[in-house]
């Protein structure tokens, strides 16, 4: 037992909230002397900085002084030290356990001030409920939770809560129902949904819910999240397909149409349907990535190799690089398991490399892949090559890709055959070159090429064949035969092809050039022989008889049928331009001396007005210099029915051509 001054003695050392709260215990147990006591643990009290260390104070003040006002007193105090609810929360346990219902509600209501998440409220409720027992102020934090939900989880963690700790089935249900409104997405309803079944197990309230979604949503994505929920939760695989339709019905990427056949396979398992969604979102693929994930996923979710098959052939046509066609090739050869198609792949790849690496990453997938010796051969063949010529090779394909042209393309490729022998990288630049060719000329420089450097007369034939459908003009028929005769050396092909344009000839003349053709190029004197025959009979004009007459001459040296010619001219002659051009074309040749005059004693004979028989004079003088003759048409002509109206033009030409100034100025003297 200690006396005053030892006590005081006590009070004078005090550091700490315990030594404080020590010396009033014993101020009161051994000298009961309340008054000095409470002013020490005021004193102390004022030091005090944690709600632990005025807790010590109450409960000393509540048990020592027995003094319920300081109790509060330091109670209250306390609550301004508390950093967090749980804090208060020990703060008001404190008061519950002194004793003091009043300050561990005030100090509780305080604690809601500092609660922000959901479960804070609700765990403040079940406190107040286990210190206080007190329902109606444990429905305060409650209601401050529910009026702070933003969110469907919020809304789902309130009815919980009220579960848990109210037992009250109506207003979880109301709490949930309210969150219906705040739907937005799939996933709010679908979120929203798995909480009523997982909170009320009330399905009927969940489809409910289901419904709704079905008429607010708009997006195919969200009616997908919600069509998977009604899987899951509903178990009610009808109307998950029936939502997973209205879904896709909604879609218009392909990559969302994926994503809902996905889930379509996760949630039912319905691989026909996920099929027949897939194949929806192939039309909706433009792009090699595209058509390349639809593939696998084809592959991987329903197992047809078929219809995966069927989606990466389709990649080729997406403007696939090497590297992107390797890919795929790979996969249908391993997971397809379609070597065909594989090798087809293959060969594009082959002619879309753009540099080493692609031709690296495709020589190995072909050396892997395929089973064809000589097409394996030519690669380690290639390879070989470019490892030798690495910086040639590097300049060839920095080239090729500034190619524009056919013509551009043809000279690289003549330049890596000469420089490193490599026939199969030529090959690659002359198929470009001819699929960049526009133009008939363009063809036939790749076809000589093929012939020079590959020996590839399958592919010149080809080339030259497609051609030939193109022609249009008589030229373009003979530069593919000058093709095929100098790199095909195939005189049989050429003779057909000439055949097929004698049937198209249509005019004497189009049988010359025929004929000419045939005796140059081919040397076939009985063919051009019958050619001209052909020509002989189309003549129907004066001008296309001399023409295959002269023809006839130049070419067969057949003077005889040429005469002939000229006979069927003069026959068709009617005027004077007829006997003109006949006269012209005869005096080419001296053979035909006779048949100049035989043509000027016939235009006598038809010839009747007096300009053309003045014409007529003149060439009788310019072929014949028969004077005599040439002075017996002039007066025929003076004498024509016309002669009247031309007589001066006759006087004048008499005068010029004939030389004959007298009867010139007789002439003019009688006019």
């Amino acid at each position: 037992m200690s006396t005053k001054a030892e006590l005081e003695e006590k009070a004078e050392g005090c550091d700490t909230s315990e030594d404080y709260v020590g010396v009033a215990r014993e101020i009161v147990q051994d000298l009961s002397d309340k008054e000095w006591a409470a002013e020490l643990l005021d004193e102390g009290a004022e030091w005090a900085q944690t709600t632990d260390e005025l807790i010590l104070f109450a409960k000393c003040a509540a048990e020592a002084l027995e003094d319920s006002e300081k109790t509060k007193q330091y109670l209250l105090q306390a609550k301004d030290f508390a950093m967090n609810i749980d804090d208060l929360v020990n703060l008001a346990g404190a008061a519950a356990e002194i004793g003091d219902s009043d300050a561990a509600a005030e100090i509780l209501t305080a604690a809601q001030g500092k609660c922000t998440k959901i479960a804070d409220f609700f765990a403040l409720s079940k406190n107040i409920k286990t210190l206080l027992s007190d329902d109606d102020l444990a429905g305060k934090p409650v209601e401050a939770a529910i009026g702070k939900c933003k969110s469907v989880a919020d809304f789902i963690d309130c009815a919980k809560g009220v579960l848990e700790a109210f037992e009250d089935r109506d207003r979880a249900k109301t709490i949930l129902a309210d969150a219906a409104e705040k739907c937005k997405t799939g996933k709010d309803y679908a979120e929203l949904a798995q909480g009523i079944v997982a909170a009320l197990d009330d399905v009927e309230a969940a489809r409910e819910v289901f419904g709704k979604g079905e008429s607010a949503l708009e997006s195919g994505k969200d009616l997908t999240t919600l069509a998977a929920a009604a899987a899951t939760d509903l178990k009610d695989t009808d109307y998950a397909k029936q939502l997973y339709r209205l879904a896709a019905d909604k879609m218009e990427k392909a990559e969302e149409l994926m994503a809902l056949a996905k889930s379509l396979v996760e949630s039912l398992e319905d691989k026909a349907l996920a099929l027949d969604v897939y194949q929806n979102a192939e039309s909706r693929c433009t792009t090699f990535d595209q058509f390349a994930k639809l593939a696998k996923a084809i592959l991987t979710d329903t197992g047809d190799t078929a219809a995966a098959g069927a989606v990466y052939q389709k990649t080729a046509g997406a403007n696939p690089n090497a590297k992107q066609l390797v890919q795929v090739a790979e996969a249908m050869a391993t997971d397809i398991q379609d070597q065909t198609a594989a090798m087809e792949l293959l060969k594009q790849a082959e002619l879309a490399v753009k540099s080493n690496d692609d031709f690296n990453k495709t020589a190995g997938a072909i050396l892997k892949l395929a089973d064809d010796p000589a097409w394996t051969e030519a690669i380690e063949d290639q390879q070989a090559r470019r490892g030798a010529h690495k910086a040639l090779y590097d300049d060839f394909i920095s080239r090729e890709g500034e190619c524009q042209t056919a013509g551009a393309l043809i000279i690289l490729g003549r330049e890596v055959v000469a420089q490193t022998g490599d026939k199969h990288y030529a090959r690659k630049l002359y198929g470009k070159a001819e699929e960049v060719s526009n133009y008939f000329p363009e063809f036939l420089t790749v076809a000589d090429a093929v012939a020079a450097d590959l020996q590839d007369f399958d592919w010149v034939q080809t080339i030259y064949s497609a051609q030939l459908e193109k022609c249009v003009e008589e030229i373009d028929y003979h530069r593919i035969v000058d093709g095929v005769l100098a790199n095909l050396s195939d005189s049989d092909w050429a003779k057909k092809i000439y055949a097929g344009l004698e049937e198209r000839c249509d005019n004497a003349e189009a049988y010359v050039r025929l004929a000419r053709v045939v005796l140059e190029k081919l040397g076939d004197t009985g063919w051009a022989g019958q050619i001209f025959d052909k020509a002989q009979e189309a003549c129907d004009n004066t001008i296309r008889c001399t023409v295959v007459a002269i023809a006839l001459q130049d070419s067969l040296g057949d003077t005889e049928r040429a005469r002939a010619t000229f006979t069927k001219a003069e026959s068709l002659s009617t005027g004077i331009k007829d006997y003109d051009a006949l006269l012209r074309a005869a005096t080419r040749r001296s053979e035909f001396a006779d048949v100049v005059r035989q043509g000027l004693e016939a235009a006598e004979g038809k010839l009747s007005d007096a300009l053309d028989l003045k014409h007529l004079a003149e060439c009788v003088l310019n072929y014949t210099d028969d004077q005599q003759w040439a002075r017996r048409v002039y007066q025929n002509a003076l004498e024509a029915p016309d002669a009247k109206r031309h007589r001066t033009d006759i006087i004048l030409s008499i005068k010029g051509r004939l030389k004959d100034e007298a009867w010139a100025s007789k002439l003019s003297r009688q006019a």
